[in-house]
């Protein structure tokens, strides 16, 4: 049995594909009844998923645009500078995580659930869709954040694409290259930043060439057991909750993992 995340404690993987999704849940939630588990997603019963998500505390899902793969950093208690300052999207409530096991995925309906792997033992895997978090046994306040550039929430690219992503009230759009030298003057050019606003070619070959040997977080999921009062999350029509939006004072440099 893994060791359970203590507070200030980091942990970090990657599933090498996900279905447009991301959630968290309680493992015994899940693995009482795994594929009762999936049609509740799936058959969108409005009244069930409230239950579980409002008076269970049971799981989160959110959607996501498009189906890549994703990367996560999961954190026991606060956030750094960096980690508050740069999320484009997050949600926020509670899980009761009794069972003392957090799982996070981007499938439903995987054949192989039942060699669900510790979050440790996945830590430099390429090949899996999801794992599980060992935690002390207790209720959460749990935060889900998404960041740039890997962004799947659409919140990154309401900043930086609104032709494509149809920006939040709120959320002024803005080219990248503008952005950035508006917000970090005097900052050197993160690799996939120059990818995208560097007009000379061989510059731009140099940024993709440094810009894919880095890799990013693009989630954070911060647990604390100080609950907040917070407001209950809102769902979506197809179910999952809605993410809150947001465009950070300063242009995201990312998270580097």
């Amino acid at each position: 049995m893994a060791e359970a995340l203590s507070i200030g404690d980091r942990i970090e993987f990657g599933f090498w594909e996900a279905g447009c999704v991301i959630w968290v849940a309680a493992k015994d939630f899940v693995s009482r009844d795994y594929d009762g588990f999936c049609n509740l997603l799936w058959d969108n019963d409005q009244e069930k998923l409230k239950e579980a998500i409002l008076e269970q505390k049971a799981v989160l899902a959110m959607d996501l645009y498009q189906d890549d793969g994703y990367n996560v950093r999961v954190v026991m208690g606060e956030l750094n500078e960096q980690e508050q300052d740069e999320w484009v999207a997050r949600v926020r409530w509670r899980l009761d995580l009794s069972c003392g096991q957090m799982m996070v995925s981007g499938v439903l309906g995987d054949d192989e659930f039942d060699e669900l792997p510790e979050a440790r033992a996945i830590a430099d895997s390429d090949d899996c869709l999801q794992c599980y978090v060992e935690v002390p046994p207790n209720e959460y306040q749990v935060e889900v954040y998404s960041y740039a550039p890997g962004d799947l929430s659409t919140g990154w690219g309401q900043i930086v694409k609104p032709d494509l992503f149809k920006p939040t009230a709120g959320i002024i759009a803005e080219p990248l290259k503008e952005y950035f030298e508006r917000t970090r003057p005097n900052t050197a050019i993160p690799a996939w930043i120059g990818c995208e606003i560097e007009e000379n070619p061989d510059l731009i070959q140099k940024y993709y060439q440094e810009a894919y040997a880095l890799h990013y977080n693009d989630f954070v999921i911060r647990l604390s057991p100080i609950l907040e009062d917070l407001p209950p999350p809102q769902l979506e029509e197809s179910g999952s909750i809605k993410w809150e939006f947001r465009k950070p004072d300063r242009c995201p440099l990312g998270l580097i993992s």
